[in-house]
């Protein structure tokens, strides 16, 4: 039981394998998306919470001639009552 057990998950590995080489994932064709570096993408803090989010994830807003990045629309009626 236990060798039938062994040879079905050495299966399983050779068959994720042989996919993985003739089939890869999507994005994994070198390709860097616009919004990101070899780092990764770049990252905003807000200016109402202090909170740090990718710039894909943020809200922008300009507020007197300035662009603002907020997480939440919540923080950016926050910030314009303030403002």
């Amino acid at each position: 039981m236990i060798k039938l057990l062994l040879l079905i998950l050495l299966g399983f590995v050779g068959y994720a394998m042989i996919q993985g080489i003739i089939k890869p994932k999507p994005g994994r064709d070198g390709k860097i998306p616009r919004n990101r570096s070899r780092d990764g993408e770049k990252m905003v803090e807000d200016p109402q919470c202090g909170t740090f989010l990718p710039v894909s994830d943020a809200l922008v807003a300009t507020i007197h001639g300035r662009e603002h990045f907020f997480c939440s629309k919540k923080c950016l009626k926050e910030f314009k009552k303030t403002q």
